[in-house]
């Protein structure tokens, strides 16, 4: 799955903040719905987070699994502190891939799933929509480390400058200047 052709895939319609404190308070509780619905909001964004910085369809399903996992072994310790719930989730995915990275540099490997995903439907605009997805990945991963995560979190996976900032453990004006520079950078490198 290309997630620079369907750029939806990341980007969840946002929870009230009431709404979303009410289904984390009822998940703390045990309830299996709230706890469901939790996951159906979130997953996809995580996943598109994970897959991004993996590239790897079926490494991003286990990463993203882990990140659920600790997520709800962490629930009943998870407090609101200006952060939302989504914003909580990213942080662990990020710690989830950077350990992952680390366990790589050690011992790489090549995932079985390569050379082996067909095209479906429209193969005309899939062929001209992964050209461009491919260009555009292209391009972000000529940036730095941390304006690339700065670019997933912000425009992937649809966070504010306050979450980003949490996630990478930045202040928010330094989150600021990397999504610029990023940002220009890219005008660059499209352009």
């Amino acid at each position: 799955m290309n997630l620079w052709v369907k750029p939806t895939i990341g980007v969840e319609a946002a929870l009230s903040a009431e709404k979303e404190a009410g289904l984390v308070a009822r998940a703390k509780r045990g309830d299996g719905a709230a706890i469901s619905q939790l996951y159906r909001q979130y997953a996809p964004g995580i996943y598109g987070y994970v897959a991004s910085r993996v590239g790897y369809p079926a490494l991003a399903d286990d990463l993203t699994s882990e990140v659920f996992l600790r997520a709800l072994e962490g629930l009943p310790r998870f407090e609101y502190r200006g952060i939302s719930f989504g914003a909580w989730l990213y942080r662990i995915a990020h710690d989830r891939v950077a350990d992952h990275s680390r366990r790589q540099a050690r011992r790489p490997t090549l995932p079985l799933e390569n050379g082996f995903l067909a095209m479906q439907n429209g193969v005309e605009h899939e062929v001209e929509a992964n050209l461009e997805a491919q260009r555009l990945k292209k391009a972000i991963g000529q940036l730095t480390a941390d304006q690339q995560q700065v670019v997933l979190l912000r425009f992937n996976a649809g966070l504010r400058l306050k979450e980003v900032a949490h996630v990478m453990g930045k202040s928010i004006d330094a989150v600021k200047m990397l999504q610029l520079r990023a940002l220009a950078r890219l005008r660059q490198l499209v352009d």
